[in-house]
């Protein structure tokens, strides 16, 4: 007599799982195809434990074939589902079939010769007997055990040898449900009589369930919508898997702003709105809420991607309706498809985000190609960020030195100190490719300090020698929030004994001077001796009152406009030479390359020349070789 009292209750359960798991929305990954057939198994094989069970203990009333069936296909199930479990590890190490041909092998002839041992049954009484007397186990009735259990430990292998790059709690994971049928499978073969396995196998789906399966974990609460998660998901598989995608993002521009100006619950509710006019126009894509107003249609590849670019583009020109509000919002799109080769989902999920940066300082609702070239640039951005790291952590940060000299004389008066990174593999990688790099990684002020104690090391051993009146470094307005700095600076000139007033610290026209934590900088390391020089005048809007208000001894005209004049001479470079003086600052005038230029410069009231007529940025020996024959020259 079987003890059946644990069927029920586990099969109600099971029930409630699956009808929960059914209606919510569910990710097409292979860990979700995987779940969904376990689960259809398990509730296959507790339906026809249940009913086989039944029929074997009034075995009199039902007929021996009808017996022989009920039996079969619970048998049949019972060797599905624990193959499944295996796959169900499988799905989760996002292993390949290359990796374990033999061991997959094994398990797929396993179940295979255990379905035929249970389907022979009925004609050689191999598994089980069915006779007037009722059920009994065959001589190859232990081969469901055995198959089982090399399921189980097969996954236990495989997770031991290829789950070191999961995360630790993925790992116990798979650990227990494996250890869970283990400890059912040794006491279904202790105690047969005690209907218990299913119990065991249920809690095994369950653990699987909240960790890998639950939807709520790819499901953002205030749209609806997969979130980032579930798209970091999808992508590893299909990245894995080489399998084919496409994607239309786009992303609100100036979302913060946005927020600012309608409100945070007005924005939200205009999120909802755009969310639910997606999941009712394009009800055949899987789409995702990034946060920060970003999102993300997945379709097959191959669809026609301009069609719903087009239909959401012409949808933002009218507004979107909030509580109390109508908010009118502009977009810019990002697509990118299976042809773009990505090595692992931080990869595009990093080049998804620049993109989308990108897109967001845009004019025009235009739509961004994330391709491979894209890629490479991403990844050469990568290449310059580990340089830059390098470079700081072994104090191999190169200072590079272009001369300024005297209008008048041509006399070497000056210097201005240009970082440079030298790495292996890059070569030679200039300011432009990094600074803007180390600004964002929060590296500029290590960078910074290398340069700026490497320039005061220079001044202090050269500056009599070559007849250096100063040097000038760069400042990064991202240095200028750190209220350290003019400490810093203060006792690295301190440390080489050089006059603070040697120094010449540049700022750009561009940086954020009414920031008050910038103007408090300014003004303290002004205090303490340093001056200040204005660099790339005439680049952008110049706002001569905020200008004014900056303790500038000197104003560096841009190149750009220096060119401009000569190709075209009109009105602007003697006005802001004009401008300069009327505040009592010096006039330098970058990207001087010929003669006539340097004259004509001067002509206009230019106090000091800077470029390749004179020299290039040059390395701190080259400079010394050359300025010190050549002084005066």
């Amino acid at each position: 007599m079987w003890n059946i009292e644990y069927t029920i209750p586990t099969f109600l359960i099971l029930l409630i799982l699956l009808i929960y798991y059914a209606v919510r929305p569910k990710l097409k990954t292979r860990v979700n195809r995987t779940f969904s057939w376990l689960l259809a198994a398990d509730v296959a094989t507790m339906f026809f434990d249940y009913v086989s069970t039944i029929m074997d203990v009034y075995h009199d009333s039902y007929s021996i074939p009808a017996l022989y069936v009920a039996n079969t296909l619970f048998f049949v199930c019972f060797m599905l589902r624990s193959y499944l479990f295996y796959r169900m590890t499988v799905s989760v190490l996002e292993l390949r079939f290359e990796k374990m041909k033999w061991s997959c092998g094994i398990a797929v002839g396993l179940l295979l010769l255990s379905v035929a041992i249970a389907v022979l049954s009925p004609w050689k009484q191999t598994m089980f007997s069915v006779d007037q007397e009722g059920y009994h186990s065959g001589p190859f009735y232990n081969v469901l055990y055995i198959q089982f259990l090399y399921c189980i430990l097969l996954s236990i292998v495989l997770l031991f040898r290829f789950g070191r790059a999961m995360s630790k709690f993925d790992f116990v994971t798979v650990l227990i449900y494996n250890l869970l049928l283990l400890l059912g499978l040794v006491i279904r073969y202790l105690m047969p009589k005690v209907v218990i396995m299913n119990m065991f196998c249920l809690l095994a789906i369950f653990v699987v369930f909240l960790n890998f399966e639950n939807p709520g974990h790819f499901i953002d609460k205030k749209t609806g919508l997969f979130s980032r998660t579930a798209l970091e998901t999808i992508m590893n598989e299909l990245i894995a898997t080489g399998g084919m995608r496409q994607m239309l993002g786009f992303v609100i521009k100036n979302y913060v702003e946005n927020r600012e100006l309608y409100g945070g619950r007005q924005m939200d509710a205009g999120i909802v709105s755009i969310a639910a006019y997606l999941k009712e126009t394009f009800p055949k894509y899987t789409i995702y809420y990034l946060r920060g107003g970003q999102f993300v249609i997945g379709m097959q590849d191959g669809e026609d991607v301009e069609k719903v670019y087009e239909a959401i583009r012409d949808r933002f020109q009218n507004p979107w309706k909030a509580e109390n509000a109508n908010l009118f919002l502009q977009v810019g799109f990002v697509t990118e498809n299976s042809h773009t080769r990505f090595q692992h989902v931080a990869q595009f999920i990093d080049c998804l985000q620049d993109a989308f940066r990108r897109v967001d300082n845009l004019r025009k609702s235009e739509c961004l190609v994330l391709d491979e070239s894209r890629r490479q640039e991403w990844m050469h951005r990568l290449a310059v960020k580990r340089a830059i790291e390098n470079a700081i952590s072994e104090n191999r940060v190169e200072v590079y030195l272009q001369p300024i000299v005297d209008a008048g004389t041509y006399t070497l008066v000056g210097a201005e100190a240009l970082a440079r990174i030298m790495d292996t593999e890059l070569g030679l990688i200039m300011p432009s490719d990094f600074i803007q790099i180390a600004e964002k990684n929060g590296s500029i002020i290590t960078l910074g300090e290398q340069i700026f104690r490497k320039t005061c090391a220079f001044f202090a051993e050269y500056r009599e020698q070559l007849g250096l009146q100063w040097i000038n470094v760069n400042l990064s307005p991202i240095q200028c929030m750190d209220s350290d700095l003019p400490m810093q600076f203060s006792a690295i000139v301190n440390e080489y004994h050089i006059p603070p007033e040697g120094i010449h610290l540049e700022i750009t026209e561009q940086q954020n001077v009414d920031s008050d934590s910038m103007n408090e900088c300014i003004h303290e390391m002004r205090k303490m001796g340093f001056s200040f020089v204005l660099d790339d005048y005439g680049t952008g809007y110049s706002n001569m009152e905020r200008i004014r208000k900056l303790p500038l001894i000197n104003v560096k005209i841009d190149m750009s406009l220096v060119w401009e004049y000569f190709r075209t001479p009109d009105p602007m470079l003697p006005l802001c030479i004009n401008l300069a003086q009327n505040i009592g600052a010096s006039v330098t005038a970058e990207g001087v390359e010929e003669r006539h230029m340097a004259e004509e410069l001067h002509r206009q009231g230019c106090d000091y020349l800077q470029g390749y007529y004179f020299s290039p940025p040059v390395p701190m020996e080259d400079f010394v070789r050359k300025y010190r024959l050549d002084s005066g020259n």
